[in-house]
Parts: structure tokens; sequence; C-alpha cells
């Protein structure tokens, strides 16, 4: 099977030959931005995802961006449940440049699919199934990914991300992270159990302010 279009990107082109993804072995359009991988610990897969946009993934940087959010009242233990709050934090962190916008509606759009392969970049809440790509549970399993690349095919749109719980590239449907992005409706009911208190927006996940059918796009703007 011919990936050659992805022979440039050695972590790419393992994921598309590892999982047989004939469907985008020719596409028709495609842009990458690759990004570095970086495994979170704890609850910081917002933090994780805003700091391999930075391009600079470390220890010393989430925890920065960490220290940085706890001031600011945005976490308490890493957690990041609000997009206007994630807007927040890039914009304290991002080159002055970069254009930001917390964006709220579907993310299987025309202006999203032509923001992707104009080389914009997407912080993407989502609920993970078991094997980490977009699932339907009601916000229970909420999670952040970034998404820097994206492949057009005749019959569908995949996004390259990548996020804190894989060390591979992830390779999805736009339409089926887009109709996880759109049910997060409630904190799990699970991590109310626990004897760790976090940090919520007004309203909760499904408000305004929170996760619903929202993400964060970024696009580092020229200097001229």
């Amino acid at each position: 099977m011919d990936f050659s279009w992805a022979t440039p990107y050695p972590e790419l082109y393992k994921v598309c030959n590892m999982f047989q993804l004939v469907e985008i072995c020719q596409p028709l359009k495609y842009y990458y931005r690759p990004i570095p991988s970086y495994l979170q610990e704890g609850p910081k897969c917002g933090l994780v995802a805003l700091a391999m946009v930075l391009d600079n993934a470390t220890q010393e940087n989430v925890e920065m961006l960490y220290e940085s959010a706890r001031k600011l009242g945005f976490t308490n233990n890493g957690e990041i449940f609000s997009t206007k709050e994630m807007a927040d934090l890039a914009k304290r962190n991002l080159p002055d440049n970069t254009k930001i916008e917390v964006y709220s509606g579907s993310l299987d759009t025309n202006r999203i699919r032509n923001f992707i392969l104009d080389g914009g970049f997407i912080l993407v809440p989502y609920d993970t199934d078991k094997d980490n790509s977009p699932g339907l549970h009601r916000g229970h399993k909420a999670h952040w990914a970034v998404v820097s690349g994206g492949v057009l095919t005749e019959d569908n749109f995949f996004v390259i991300a990548r996020h804190g719980k894989a060390r591979n590239v992830a390779i999805w449907r736009l339409d089926r992270l887009s109709e996880s992005n759109k049910q997060l409706f409630e904190f799990s009911p699970d991590r109310k159990l626990h004897d760790v208190e976090y940090k919520l927006p007004e309203g909760g996940i499904s408000g305004p302010l929170g996760l619903n059918q929202k993400s964060v796009l970024l696009k580092l703007c020229s200097k001229n």
C-alpha cells in the first residue's frame, strides 16, 4: 500500500502503515505540521495539548503552564474544563502574532477543513473511547487533543492530532471528532466520588464557558 505522501513524516507514515489506513492512501489534499509527543501525568491533558502547540512539551513547560493556570484560578489539579480559560492561557503563552479564537459550533464544516489545511491548530475537547479515539460518553471521558493537520479524500476529511495519552499520532475522521465534541454535557459522576476538587466553569462543561461544541482555533500569523 502506497503512503508515499507521508514519507517525509516518519511518525505519520508509521501510523498509516501500522493501521493500513486505506482511506487516506491517495489524498486529494493534506497538510501536516509535526509537533512533539508528551505523555501527561494526572489530569493535565489540556495543558499538555497547549505545550505541544508551543513546540516545547517538556515536564518543565507543562508545570509552568500549570502554575500559571492555577494562579489565574483556572485549575486546581491541572484540569481545564473551560475553552475560554484555555484561550486566555494560550494568549498569555503563545507569540503575540497568534490569532486565537474560541470557536462555537460543529467542527465538520468547510471553514474548519480549510482552516486546518491552511496551517491552523485546533485545541479540541472530546470524549475518549478505550483506544483514545473520539467517543460518545456525555462528557464523562472529557479529554483534550491538538489538531495539527488534516487529510482530504474523495469521501471524508481526517484530522491528524496528538494528545497526552499516546505517543503515536492520531488520525480520526473529522465528523466523528465533531460528534464527540458536541455532546460534552456533564462532568463525570465518577470523578465526583474521588477526594479531589476540580475547577469547573460557571454553568458547567455544557455552559457558555465550558467545552460542549466548543474548541480553540490558533493561527500563527505572518509578521509582515
